[in-house]
């Protein structure tokens, strides 16, 4: 396991999408980003530095596994996906994961 994917290990979810999210640190994960420019490609996840500290039940909506919660759009939900990536970024930074 990558030190980046470890770094999420008992971290908060960062992603905290409302209606999805368990709050819970037990659950959070590096949740890896969806798109082709993350490095993504047939059956390869997007590279470890594309991801956010998410809980497993905000990444089954990012991942599509489930439907975004009643109210909101995948769009709105891939946004907070980013968001939790820049919060993971910083946190990362604080933890001395990433310079």
């Amino acid at each position: 396991m990558s030190k980046l994917r470890e770094s999420a290990r008992g971290e908060d979810c960062l992603v905290r999408i409302p209606g999805a999210c368990k709050f819970l640190p037990e659950y959070t994960i590096l949740s890896h980003y969806p798109g082709n420019a993350g490095g993504k490609g047939r059956s390869l996840k997007s590279i470890d530095h594309c991801g956010a500290y998410c809980c497993t039940a905000c990444d089954a909506v990012i991942d599509r596994q489930v439907k975004p919660p009643e109210g909101m759009t995948y769009e709105q939900c891939l946004l907070a996906w980013h968001e939790g990536h820049m919060r993971t970024l910083v946190r990362m930074r604080e933890k001395g994961v990433i310079k």
